[in-house]
């Protein structure tokens, strides 16, 4: 475990043979809105906190209660027999989310104690939420695509019907997190939705949680409270730059939870 990033386990939980989920900021705020639908949906339960002397000095507060602004949550195994996907019955899902980007020095020991710490769990999958800017400007965004670090992951995004991400880069926690996957032969998924501005997208999220809802997971999940808060959040927006000056510049509204 690297010393400038530590995880500290709040509540022993067995993870042998989960999933983990993964979102950190980006474009779009895919990943942090992803992940937080995920958490809030599932009922899922914190069981650590990830810590760095390099984080921000912050602490998130949501409903009254402060938080650390990198934390993991779990759930418990579920079985579902009619949601098989790649011969799982069960799954259990571990979902990490952060509040910010951390800073580009602290990325690769922040992934290497992750991995670490997620393969002495004994944890099976890991899968990143990513946005990436649309190359067509007229088009309207509608697609997510997979980028496997093995083989083996390859293979689960074909048979899941996901598009395969075949040319680019991909950088930050998700582009360092594939090459440790590969590296460490463990299987780790990106999962890339289109997005067109650079404004919270929980249309883009609700794509995510689509994906894994039909194509990866063995658990039911709801991507329609997600497409209802975009109707909302994207009424907002087009609210504040209607009402905003002409002189005013514009300003990234920020997502927490």
């Amino acid at each position: 475990m690297s010393p400038q990033v530590k995880i500290f386990e709040l509540i022993e939980k067995d993870l042998e043979g989960a999933t983990i989920v993964v979102g950190f900021p980006g474009a779009g705020l895919v990943g942090t809105i992803a992940a937080n639908h995920l958490i809030n949906s599932q009922g899922l339960e914190q069981i650590g906190v990830i810590e760095s002397p390099h984080f921000p000095a912050v602490s998130v507060v949501k409903d009254g209660v402060p938080h650390n602004p990198v934390r993991i949550y779990a759930g418990e195994q579920t079985c579902i027999p009619e949601l098989v996907k790649s011969g799982d019955t069960c799954n259990q899902l571990v979902v990490c989310v952060s509040e910010f980007s951390p800073p580009a020095q602290l990325t690769k020991p922040l992934v290497t104690t992750f991995f670490e710490w997620i393969i002495e769990k004994g944890c099976k999958r890991l899968i990143s939420a990513e946005g990436f800017h649309s190359a067509d400007e007229d088009e309207i965004p509608d697609e997510v695509y997979g980028v496997g670090s093995t083989e083996n992951a390859r293979k689960g995004i074909e048979e899941g019907g996901v598009k395969p991400f075949m040319f680019g880069t991909i950088g930050g926690v998700s582009g360092v997190m594939l090459n440790e996957g590969k590296r460490r032969n463990f299987n780790m998924l990106s999962l890339l939705a289109e997005v067109k501005e650079d404004i919270p997208d929980a249309r883009a999220a609700a794509r995510v949680i689509q994906v894994l809802d039909e194509k990866l997971l063995a658990i039911k999940l709801d991507p329609e409270p997600l497409l209802a808060e975009a109707k909302e959040l994207e009424a907002q927006v087009r609210m504040m730059r209607d009402q905003a000056p002409p002189e005013a510049s514009a300003e990234t509204p920020r997502y927490i939870g």
